[in-house]
C-alpha cells in the first residue's frame, strides 16, 4: 500500500485541479452552483493529494525541534553538574527525509501535460468569438481614364478594345459559401467542428437567455437556435448559434 499510495495522490492531484478549473468556470459563468461543487470536490481531493506529505512535514519539523530541546536541555542539567563536556556534544541527526521516486515524478508530469492539454482544449474557441472578423475585401481605386480622341478605328481593332476594357470589370472575389448544417442540440464545440467541416471556419454564439454569459468553455454549452435555418447558403460569420448551459431550461435533454 506504501507503494501505490505515491500514485494514487497524483491521481487526486489531478482531479483536484480539473475540478479546481470546473470552479473558476463556474465563477466566470456566474454559476455559484457549479463553483460551490468545485470548490467543495477540490478541497476534497487537495487534501488527500497534499494532505499526507504536509503532515509528514510538520511530523518531522517538530521531531527536529523536539530533538534540539531534549540535547539543550540534557547539556544545561550536565553543565549544572560539573560535566562540560556534554554542553558541547553534537545536536542530534534530523530524521531521514524519505526519497521521492522516480516513477512518482514521471507519473506526475504526465498528469500536468494531461491538465494542460484538457484545459486548453476545454477552452478553445470559447474566447475569440469578438476577436476574429470576417475577411474584408480591399477597396481598390480606380485610375482616372481620360476620354478617348475620336478617330476611325477599324471594326476589329474596335471590338478588341472593348473586350480589354469590359473584362476588367466581370472580375470578381470569391467568398467561401457553404450550407448551413443542422446543428440544433448538439453541444457548442460539435456545432463549430460541424460548421467548419461543412467549409466555413468562423461562427458566432450567443447567450440565449439574453445575460450575455461569454461561452468561455464550448462543451458545457447546448445549442437550442441556429440562424440560418438548415440548408441555407452561409459565408465566414453568418451562423449565428443561441445557447445555453448544459442542465439549463430548454438544452434539449
Amino acid at each position: 500500500m506504501n507503494i501505490i499510495r505515491p500514485y494514487l495522490r497524483v491521481v487526486a492531484g489531478f482531479f483536484a485541479a480539473l475540478f479546481t478549473w470546473m470552479a473558476i468556470d463556474g465563477v466566470i459563468q456566474l454559476d455559484i452552483g457549479l463553483a460551490v461543487i468545485g470548490l467543495l470536490l477540490a478541497g476534497g481531493l487537495w487534501y488527500l493529494a497534499v494532505g499526507g506529505p504536509i503532515r509528514d512535514h510538520l511530523a518531522r519539523v517538530k521531531a527536529e525541534s523536539d530533538a534540539l530541546a531534549a540535547r539543550a536541555q540534557a547539556g544545561h542539567e550536565a553543565f549544572l553538574t560539573g560535566d562540560t563536556t556534554a554542553a558541547f556534544t553534537l545536536p542530534p541527526k534530523p530524521p531521514a527525509r524519505k526519497p521521492v521516486r522516480k516513477g512518482v515524478v514521471a507519473a506526475s508530469l504526465v498528469a500536468v501535460t494531461l491538465l494542460l492539454i484538457a484545459i486548453l482544449g476545454d477552452t478553445s474557441g470559447g474566447t475569440d468569438e469578438a476577436s476574429s472578423e470576417s475577411p474584408s475585401s480591399t477597396a481598390v481605386t480606380p485610375e482616372p481614364t481620360t476620354p478617348p480622341v475620336a478617330m476611325p478605328v477599324a471594326p476589329a481593332v474596335q471590338d478588341l478594345n472593348t473586350e480589354q476594357s469590359v473584362a476588367p470589370s466581370t472580375a470578381s472575389t470569391s467568398t467561401p459559401v457553404a450550407l448551413m448544417p443542422n446543428v440544433t442540440c448538439m453541444n457548442l464545440q460539435a456545432a463549430q467542428d460541424t460548421i467548419q467541416e461543412a467549409g466555413v471556419f468562423y461562427s458566432r454564439s450567443q447567450d440565449a437567455t439574453g445575460k450575455g454569459r461569454v461561452q468561455l468553455s464550448d462543451r458545457n454549452w447546448v445549442v437550442v437556435e441556429q440562424n440560418p435555418a438548415p440548408g441555407a447558403l452561409i459565408e465566414e460569420g453568418d451562423a449565428m448559434l443561441s445557447v445555453v448551459k448544459s442542465g439549463e431550461p430548454g438544452d434539449c435533454s
